[in-house]
C-alpha cells in the first residue's frame, strides 16, 4: 500500500467514532450514539435516549479496554444503533466493530436497564461501565461501574459546525476515567505494519486522541 494511503487509513481509524455519531427518532423516543478510539488500548461507546412516555433521559458510556494497539491490529470499523417498539414498552441496541472485534449493548428504555456481556446494568445507578480484557483469550469482563454527572445538554449545532463529542466531554471532566485509558502506555512495535513512517504517524495520532481526552490542568 502506498505510504500516503496507509497514513490516511490510520487517521481514519483513529477518528472513526467521531464520524459515526448520529441522531435519530425512534418508536417511543429519540436519541443518539457514537463510538471512537479513546487511547491506544481503549475504544469508547456512548448512547443517549429520551423516553417520550415518561420524560426520562438516560445515557451510557462504556470504555472497552484491551492490550495497547488492539484497535489497530485488524482492519474494519463500523457501528450502528437501533430502537424498536414492543408490546408494553420500547427497547434498543447499540453495536459496533473495532479492531476486528464486535461489541453490542441491549437497552430496555422503560426499565432504564442496559445488558452488557450478559449482565444487567441499572442506568439509574450507573452511567459509566468499565470493561477490560476485550482481546484476551478469556474474553471481556466488566470490572467497574459508576455514576458520573452528565454534561449539560448541548444545543443542536449549526449545519456547518461539528457536534460536541460526548465521550471526550465526560472523560475530560472525570480524571479517574482518563487514568483508565492508560494514555501513558505507548503502542507496541509491530502493531501497525508497513514503513517506519506509518508507526510514527500512528503514535502521533494516539497522542492526539489522548490529548482530546485529557482533563484540563
Amino acid at each position: 500500500m502506498p505510504i500516503g494511503s496507509l497514513l490516511a487509513a490510520i487517521v481514519l481509524i483513529a477518528t472513526a467514532g467521531v464520524s459515526a455519531q448520529g441522531r435519530g427518532t425512534y418508536s417511543g423516543g429519540g436519541g443518539s450514539s457514537t463510538f471512537r478510539i479513546a487511547s491506544p488500548g481503549v475504544v469508547a461507546s456512548w448512547s443517549q435516549h429520551d423516553n417520550w412516555a415518561n420524560g426520562a433521559s438516560t445515557s451510557l458510556l462504556v470504555l472497552w479496554r484491551g492490550t495497547p494497539g488492539w484497535p489497530l491490529k485488524r482492519a474494519g470499523s463500523g457501528g450502528g444503533s437501533s430502537s424498536s417498539g414492543r408490546q408494553g414498552g420500547s427497547g434498543g441496541y447499540q453495536s459496533f466493530t473495532e479492531g476486528g472485534l464486535t461489541f453490542s449493548i441491549e437497552f430496555d428504555y422503560d426499565k432504564s436497564v442496559a445488558k452488557i456481556l450478559g449482565q444487567e446494568i441499572s442506568l439509574n445507578e450507573s452511567n459509566v461501565v468499565l470493561v477490560d480484557f476485550v482481546d484476551s483469550p478469556q474474553g471481556p469482563a466488566i470490572v467497574g461501574r459508576q455514576w458520573v454527572e452528565p454534561p449539560p445538554a448541548q444545543p443542536e449545532p449549526a449545519k456547518d459546525q461539528p457536534r460536541v463529542d460526548p465521550i471526550a466531554a465526560i472523560v475530560r471532566r472525570t480524571p479517574e476515567l482518563f487514568e483508565y485509558l492508560r494514555c501513558d502506555v505507548p503502542l507496541p512495535d509491530g502493531v501497525v505494519g508497513g514503513p517506519k513512517e506509518a508507526a510514527q504517524v500512528a503514535s502521533a495520532m494516539m497522542a492526539l486522541v489522548c490529548s482530546q481526552m485529557r482533563p484540563p490542568q
